[in-house]
């Protein structure tokens, strides 16, 4: 299933793990929804920590953030282009962003070769995908800003009406939110609110 529009992708719901065994090698594929490049670094760490004990640690992942891609892979010792790239081919053909998947080999005392490397990690990482929920989702923005406390009620009706999460809020004789809303929306959501306010709303940077 192809993305019907530019802020629009396809990705996991959140965490899976399989293994997969080939002639005594373990690979241990886990696979995970990220939304930034931080947090996929951080889940490389947490994973490498796990299996301390394992002969390597190769990882992709593919993160969509507004109109382009974050694309990254690393082989962790194994022979270039055997484990990063071919775990990198199983997401790409899930159609899926804003995942990571990290395969962790124990070595089991066989060499596989190179093309058997190539096959074991990407069958690895394409069982992992097969075991996650797939969810769409979209690519959104952030709005910060301030108005009097007497629009509190038709605001409100607007944010529901654009599908906005609130993200802060605070209420004193102005009242601040802080919201994420569809990026493509962005614009029409701050058209709405200064018409219903009256030009009577300050956006905060």
């Amino acid at each position: 299933m192809r993305d019907n529009s530019p802020d629009e992708y396809l990705t996991i719901k959140d965490f899976a793990r399989s293994k997969l065994k080939v002639k005594g090698s373990i690979f241990i594929a886990t696979a995970r929804s990220v939304s930034s490049e931080e947090e996929a670094k951080e889940w490389i760490k947490k994973i490498s920590k796990e299996f301390f004990d394992a002969a390597h640690q190769c990882f992709a992942y593919k993160i969509k953030i507004d109109q382009s891609e974050i694309v990254k892979y690393g082989d962790a010792g194994e022979p270039r282009g055997t484990a990063g790239s071919p775990i990198l081919s199983a997401i790409e053909s899930e159609e899926l962003s804003n995942v990571l998947v990290g395969v962790t080999r124990y070595f089991g005392g066989t060499k596989l070769g190179t093309g058997g490397l190539s096959r074991a990690y990407r069958q690895s990482a394409k069982a992992v995908l097969r075991d996650c929920e797939k969810v769409r989702k979209f690519v959104t923005a952030k709005v910060h800003f301030q108005f009097h406390i007497s629009h509190t009620g038709r605001v409100n009706q607007v944010l529901k009406q654009f599908d906005c999460r609130i993200l802060e809020k605070s209420y004193e004789e102005n009242v601040t939110m802080r919201v994420e809303v569809r990026k493509n929306e962005f614009e029409k959501l701050k058209k709405e609110l200064l018409e219903l306010t009256n030009g009577q709303i300050k956006f905060i940077r």
